[in-house]
């Protein structure tokens, strides 16, 4: 299965607030009561995930589901891929790879919520940009930014994409390279942490931002106002 170029742009939100968050990993019920507690209304604000919103979590089903909602977005992530590859195109290495990453919660689901699941999930964009309201655009891309223009993204290559999904090795040298033609890009899939392996913030480098701060470990997610 190849991983989609898309990438999908929101103008700017003129009745509400936009927000970012990092990956759910089928965490619903935390997540929407973090939401609540800090005001966020669904009726004119967005959230935006970085992806991986299953696997590890309790609620994968319902995380898929939040595609459904007009105010909730994401971008696709690994565990998103592996089980598009796995389940539904018969790939056996994506697919034992990921049961073992999170993936067996999908024997307890209902095999007739597949087809609806699988259409969600393949609609998923690599990149989301967002217009902000101060001006300027915000980037929402998975793992990693594999380039030094924003604007190159349209010209990945299939290896280029899958860095996308999977890559870790800006956060870990440390690059504090600035990308081009984007005021500043999110990502989630590393944990952000220390050696205690959670972090309340997000962690800068350049004008990119880690938000993934381990929820699934029982860390509060990061959410980022835009």
């Amino acid at each position: 299965m190849n991983i989609p170029s898309t990438v999908l742009s929101l103008s700017k939100n003129t009745f509400g607030r936009d927000y970012v968050v990092g990956d759910i990993h089928g965490n619903v019920s935390r997540l929407l009561s973090q939401l609540d507690e800090m005001g966020f209304d669904q009726r004119i604000d967005r959230l935006i995930c970085t992806g991986d919103l299953i696997d590890r979590g309790p609620e994968s089903g319902k995380a898929i589901e939040l595609l459904s909602e007009d105010w909730f977005f994401s971008v696709l992530g690994n565990h998103e891929h592996l089980m598009l590859s796995g389940l539904k195109h018969g790939n056996s290495k994506n697919k034992m790879t990921w049961l073992k990453n999170g993936g067996e919660w999908i024997a307890a689901s209902n095999p007739a919520d597949w087809p609806r699941w699988f259409e969600l999930l393949a609609a998923l964009p690599i990149a989301i940009e967002v217009e902000l309201a101060s001006g300027g655009t915000a980037g929402i891309i998975h793992a990693d930014f594999p380039g030094y223009d924003w604007q190159q993204i349209k010209d990945f290559d299939q290896h280029q994409l899958e860095l996308c999904l999977w890559s870790r090795s800006q956060f870990k040298q440390g690059c504090e390279d600035v990308v081009a033609g984007i005021d500043a890009i999110y990502h989630g899939h590393t944990i952000n942490g220390s050696a205690n392996g959670s972090c309340s913030e997000a962690v800068q480098l350049g004008n990119r931002f880690y938000i993934e701060p381990g929820a699934y470990l029982g860390a509060e997610f990061v959410i980022v106002g835009l």
